[in-house]
């Protein structure tokens, strides 16, 4: 998984009043199949784990496949900036 810096610094300000300073990749249910989420918290011992700054990055072992070619970015909307998974692979 590839994460920009804009993510990284949009993470940082998002979870400066949080306790825990980590983010993992899970899979989660998809309509067709598994697919990418993210969650605060703490890694798990078999996770692959990065650290940027204050912030850790922890990829779920069973999410690996899943995020080997996605890109955690930013986007803006009309609502604001969220974050995006760009080449994660449709499941249906």
């Amino acid at each position: 998984m590839n994460i920009t810096n804009e993510a990284i610094d949009f993470l940082q300000t998002a979870l400066e009043e949080e306790e825990t300073k980590s983010v993992r990749i899970i899979t989660e249910a998809g309509c067709c199949g598994p697919t990418l989420g993210l969650a605060v918290a703490t890694p798990e011992e078999t996770d692959e784990v990065k650290q940027f700054g204050a912030l850790t990055f922890a990829v779920a072992k069973e999410a690996e496949v899943l995020a080997e070619n996605v890109t955690l970015d930013v986007e803006s909307t009309e609502d604001g900036i969220t974050l995006v998974l760009h080449g994660l692979q449709p499941s249906c």
